[in-house]
């Protein structure tokens, strides 16, 4: 029987000390805070893959700091693959040549971390590809410490997690249930900039340019982007939901009317569209609209013998 070399067993055992570090959680990210781990199950289109997310919550005085990590196994080698929460593209991963890859998050962010806009307590997380389809997905358990409370704005800006009648000694402004992470509170410290915020809606995600407390209030997830153009907030991922170019409405047809016909884009599914006698466009962005409209113009030619 061929025995491995020195050499693949030394790679094979540097490789798993590398990704077990990566996502372990050491005593300096859990002190005072919330922690979770949990294992991502595949689905169909990646059966044989498999992973782990782990997030922490850090409790800094009144403010806080997270991490959060996605490691994968036995995806696609050599590829790069999306990481969503609720619906939302926070980031991507690569992975290696053996179908291995982590993707590191954090807020504020740390060097080559990419930016955790969003607390995922509650969430869903799915990890696609190219094609849109989700390969590896968990959901992630709500947070239960100090269940119940309110998010109360201090008048310093900082954010606590309180019952409202505390927040109300304190002369606080109740921003209702939720996380203070990351801070939805006006005036918080650094200074409040606008961010770019994908809200999560009945169909596509929204992009706003907005600042982070209102970003925050609208449940809404702060990307890695400088603007809303072109729109960095991906559309669902479902196999199903398509754009679809549903006939314009206005002008009656008629000659003079200044209606151009153009089609209208819609994120709906293949039923829906069809109900609508639209036309699929497949899976994608409405912005900028795929529904063009193009005018043939035919020529007759009468030609008349002698």
């Amino acid at each position: 029987m061929e025995r491995p070399s020195a050499r693949t067993t030394w790679t094979r055992t540097m490789l798993a000390i590398g990704v077990g570090t990566a996502l372990a959680l050491t005593s300096a990210d859990v002190g005072a805070g919330t922690k979770v781990r949990r294992n991502l199950s595949a689905t169909g289109h990646a059966p044989k893959a498999h992973g782990q997310v782990a997030l922490v919550i850090k409790h800094h005085g009144k403010s806080r700091q997270g991490k959060f990590k996605v490691l994968v196994h036995n995806l696609s080698p050599s590829a790069t693959f999306a990481v969503s929460v609720a619906g939302v593209h926070i980031g991507t991963l690569t992975t290696n040549a053996v179908g291995t890859g982590l993707a590191q998050f954090s807020n504020p962010r740390r060097g080559n971390d990419q930016l955790l806009g969003v607390d995922p307590h509650g969430d869903l997380v799915e990890v696609s590809d190219d094609q849109g389809e989700d390969v590896l997905e968990t959901e992630m358990p709500q947070d239960t410490e100090d269940a119940g409370d309110i998010q109360c704005c201090l008048a310093d800006g900082e954010c606590e997690e309180q019952t409202s009648e505390e927040c109300q000694a304190e002369n606080g402004t109740n921003m209702g249930t939720g996380s203070c992470f990351p801070n939805p509170c006006p005036g918080s410290t650094p200074p409040p900039q606008d961010v770019v915020c994908c809200v999560p809606n009945d169909g596509e995600p929204e992009c706003d340019e907005t600042d982070a407390a209102d970003c925050a209030a609208e449940n809404g997830v702060t990307v890695m982007a400088s603007s809303c153009e072109p729109n960095p907030c991906p559309p669902p991922t479902s196999p199903d939901i398509v754009r679809c170019c549903v006939p314009s409405d206005d002008g009656d047809g008629s000659e003079g009317d200044g209606d151009t016909g153009a089609a209208e884009c819609e994120q709906l599914t293949t039923t829906d569209c069809a109900d609508e006698n639209g036309t699929p466009m497949g899976s994608g962005s409405c912005d900028p609209n795929p529904c063009v409209v193009t005018t043939t113009t035919s020529t007759t030619t009468t030609t008349t013998t002698l």
